[in-house]
């Protein structure tokens, strides 16, 4: 949702007449989007805890009447990740990640938190561990600051190595520079891939040989 400098923000939704009040403090939030991957909770149970965590003076499930239980969980997870992208706000997906391309994730709100807490800290002179003590950084503010961090934060320097392209006329020194710089800063999820690409061929070989035997005893 955008920020409105006239109107402030809106964090009440409504559901089959009834209005709840969110709680959107940013550390709030971002233990709401860790809630919903845990693996071990059932989805109800993610539906409820999720509820509780950031709906204002709700203190059981039962407080809420059962037939606002999923609609308000939606309207919260569209208050919250939105379903559109206007020229002021970010999209995200549901673990919180902007969406700087739909088919690429370019970082990880969790494994990329270092980064950001020293680019807030540089850019705006903002500690996120007090912030998140003190309770008053609005989620919206968070999200909106965090797009809007400088080229010379090293969040934006990390995105950068991730999205830089290997020129058209580079030198095989070139390209395996760019391939260490972008190993050292990978997520989780790409490094496999750039591994990879650094092996030579016998590596190569052995690497799918040896992934392909996984498959077949099931690993």
């Amino acid at each position: 949702m955008a920020l409105s400098l006239a109107w402030g923000i809106d964090d009440s939704v409504e559901v089959n007449g009834n209005e709840y009040e969110l709680n959107l403090e940013f550390s709030r939030v971002l233990r709401w989007y860790e809630l919903w991957k845990d693996k071990d909770m059932s989805n109800f149970e993610k539906v409820a805890t999720s509820i509780l965590l950031v709906v204002n003076h709700v203190e059981t499930i039962d407080d809420i009447p059962p037939d606002d239980i999923i609609p308000l969980s939606n309207a919260i997870i569209k208050r919250i990740a939105g379903d559109t992208v206007a020229s002021t706000t970010v999209k995200r997906d549901l673990r919180g990640n902007i969406l700087e391309d739909e088919e690429k994730k370019w970082y990880d709100i969790e494994e990329d938190s270092g980064y950001i807490y020293s680019s807030f800290l540089m850019d705006y002179g903002m500690d996120l561990i007090q912030e998140r003590e003190k309770g008053m950084l609005h989620w919206d503010k968070f999200n909106h600051l965090l797009s809007g961090l400088s080229d010379d934060t090293k969040f934006r320097n990390v995105l950068k190595i991730r999205m830089m392209d290997y020129p058209e006329k580079a030198t095989q020194q070139e390209i395996e520079e760019i391939r260490k710089a972008k190993r050292a800063v990978a997520l989780k999820s790409d490094r496999a891939a750039i591994e990879f690409e650094m092996m030579d061929l016998k590596q190569k070989r052995e690497y799918m040989e040896k992934k392909k035997g996984s498959e077949l005893n099931g690993e």
